[in-house]
């Protein structure tokens, strides 16, 4: 659980919230001078889901610019001269290596507006990156998703279209094959399981370019894990491990920039750099084949169903579980572990890892052509019910 508010060392201590502030979205800044007017500017055209200008005096922006050397504090300030009916706060700071990467930037600004929107009764905390764009109805649609009965809501993050034209043929290519691909999973894992709060139509990305997440679950689940890099990976799995509400929402949109150099060693700019080198060398592409990902759902699904028995008498766990991981021991660690466990999540979390290395072994990967085929003809099976929309848009 999250420490009381005061006790932690927050960024913004000088910039007051407005007590009429629901959502406060954080913006990490490194020399963004490029970007970072564009992505301000979204913010000033936000709009109801009727379409109406959105009420600037329910958000707040916290731009945290570390140790930047170009023009993008200027710029900010600029904004923030043009713009003064907006809540754009900044700060400015220089840290030292050890804290200057993402993982433990990305954490300081969350707690920020964590302990912020708690003076205010709580809220939503949302992010986005300084090289990205929100659609104009984003905070709106955010939270609608949220009044809905979602906890967490990742956004659909897009490539900004001009830069998209700037890749060359074979990165755009992998780009467009990656991207379907996990969309294909997206809509196979909404059938296979049918979440209550994330049903067709849905997405994969759950990432920092389009996240947001209720003050309460935000403490629930302990805030952004300590890490330098991929802390919104490593967050979401620890939103998984309480169970939380989480929707992949169509609705909820931005456009980001394609560079294939960007602040994060790992991320998308690093993705598209390494398809960028893999060139026309397509028969490379090897991803989880189609048959691992079924055999991981329905034993998913197979996996809530006994979670959902545990408190019957009746129930034989180790009968249940014999079944369905024939693979794994079941001993008696393995039932005080699922006695013990408050969530599903932290439970299925420790039996993803005893199965592991086996599904390795009996699912090699395949490419990512055959997988995509595979993925769509496994979908044809459900054809009864309807299908999402697996485009790009």
């Amino acid at each position: 659980m999250m420490k009381n508010p005061a006790q932690h060392d927050t960024f913004f201590s000088r910039s007051a919230i407005s007590p009429s502030v629901k959502f406060s979205i954080v913006i990490p800044v490194k020399n963004e001078e490029t970007y970072i007017w564009n992505t301000l500017s979204s913010f000033a055209v936000q709009v109801d889901r009727s379409g109406n200008p959105l009420d600037p005096d329910v958000f707040e922006v916290l731009v945290l610019a570390n140790n930047c050397t170009d023009r993008s504090v200027n710029y900010i300030k600029d904004f923030q001269h043009d713009h003064p009916h907006l809540h754009i706060h900044l700060q400015e700071v220089i840290l030292e290596p050890s804290e200057a990467n993402i993982g433990y930037i990305r954490r300081k600004l969350m707690e920020c507006a964590y302990a912020r929107l708690s003076q205010n009764g709580g809220g939503i905390l949302l992010t986005t990156d300084a090289d990205t764009t929100v659609a104009s109805d984003w905070i709106a649609q955010t939270n609608w998703e949220i009044e809905q009965g979602a906890e967490v809501v990742g956004g659909r993050i897009l490539l900004a279209d001009d830069e998209l034209e700037g890749l060359d043929e074979f990165t755009r290519l992998h780009h467009f094959k990656d991207e379907k691909y996990h969309l294909l999973i997206a809509e196979l894992e909404a059938k296979i399981i049918d979440p209550a709060v994330d049903p067709v139509p849905r997405h994969h990305q759950h990432f920092n370019g389009s996240f947001a997440i209720t003050t309460d679950c935000y403490a629930r689940s302990g805030g952004v894990p300590i890490v330098d890099q991929l802390e919104d990976c490593a967050f979401f799995e620890r939103l998984e491990s309480v169970d939380a509400k989480i929707r992949h929402s169509h609705l909820v949109q931005v456009h980001t920039s394609a560079r294939c150099i960007g602040r994060a060693e790992i991320g998308l700019s690093y993705q598209l750099n390494a398809w960028k080198n893999l060139g026309n060398q397509v028969e490379e592409y090897f991803v989880e084949s189609c048959t691992s990902i079924v055999h991981r759902l329905h034993r998913k699904k197979n996996l809530l169903h006994v979670w959902e028995l545990k408190d019957r008498p009746e129930f034989d766990f180790y009968l249940e579980m014999t079944k369905i991981i024939p693979e794994v021991a079941i001993d008696s660690d393995l039932m005080t572990t699922f006695k013990n466990s408050r969530y599903f999540g932290t439970w299925y979390g420790t039996i993803m890892q005893l199965g592991q290395i086996q599904d390795q072994q009996e699912f090699p990967a395949v490419h990512i052509d055959t997988a995509i085929t595979d993925l769509q003809a496994k979908l044809e099976e459900y054809a009864h019910q309807d299908l999402a929309q697996t485009s790009m848009r």
